[in-house]
């Protein structure tokens, strides 16, 4: 799977707001942007907001403006139980995480 195949970056998104929830720390911004993930604008815009949509996070009101959308304060994101459970019990999610680990086993530092 590549690096910008919309599961595995779903399952570092989730992954990262599960270790925040769980060490009691609000996420760093620079972690939920575009540019973490090397991908456009727009397909980080479709990510966020269909992670919204399903209710696998919570904490953002993204807005539409005429420059584009405004995503408020992206330190207030909340990872959901419904998306602590799709991290765990999802198969694609699974495969990602495991394609990932097999990476880092091979690639030190990846």
């Amino acid at each position: 799977m590549a690096r910008d195949d919309y599961f595995v970056i779903v399952y570092q998104v989730l992954k990262y707001l599960y270790d925040c929830l769980k060490k009691g720390e609000k996420p760093d911004r620079r972690f939920l942007t575009n540019d973490e993930y090397s991908i456009p604008e727009n397909y980080w815009q479709y990510i966020i907001i269909g992670l919204l949509k399903d209710g696998y996070v919570v904490g953002i009101n993204p807005e539409n403006t005429k420059d584009g959308i405004h995503w408020g304060d992206l330190t207030n994101i909340l990872i959901t139980p419904k998306g602590i459970e799709y991290l765990f019990e999802n198969s694609m999610l699974q495969k990602v995480k495991n394609t990932l680990k097999d990476v880092k086993d091979i690639i030190p530092g990846f």
